[in-house]
């Protein structure tokens, strides 16, 4: 993925929506809504992730019990059938403490099937910033 790519979804990576617009059929099914990139014959496009299934996120105790706030970006794909695959931390604050847990929470994540133009599609790209504060809880 080219450099000015990777710098529109890093700008796009906040995209976390809980509840999206009542009108769609998705709104009582959908968690957050997050915009993923995939290209389509050599054209990078943006389509967005319906995110449907999540398990809890698990506050690591010592930070909980030292009250660390903080924030990870992780980045994966998703696949046809709306697994989240290859998670990675591309950015965490403070470094060592939430990224274990962030990674763990996101290979939970289950999507709608993605899809572009009524066809079945592997999203190459999305970013999400989780928060990890104890007085958010």
């Amino acid at each position: 993925m080219s450099p000015s790519c990777r710098l529109i979804l890093l700008r796009l990576c906040v995209v976390l929506v809980l509840g999206v617009g009542s009108n769609s059929v998705y709104a009582a099914q959908t968690l957050a809504t997050n915009i993923g990139v995939f290209s389509d014959a050599g054209t990078v496009r943006q389509v967005e992730c319906h995110l449907v299934a999540s398990g809890p996120l698990r506050y690591p105790p010592k930070a909980k019990r030292y009250r660390y706030v903080g924030q990870v970006i992780v980045r994966f794909g998703i696949s046809p059938e709306g697994k989240v695959v290859d998670p990675f931390v591309a950015e965490s604050e403070p470094p060592g403490v939430f990224e274990r847990a962030a990674l763990m929470h996101v290979k939970t994540w289950r999507y709608a099937a993605p899809t572009f133009e009524g066809k079945s599609i592997t999203v190459d790209d999305v970013a999400v910033r989780l928060v990890f504060d104890p007085k958010r809880r």
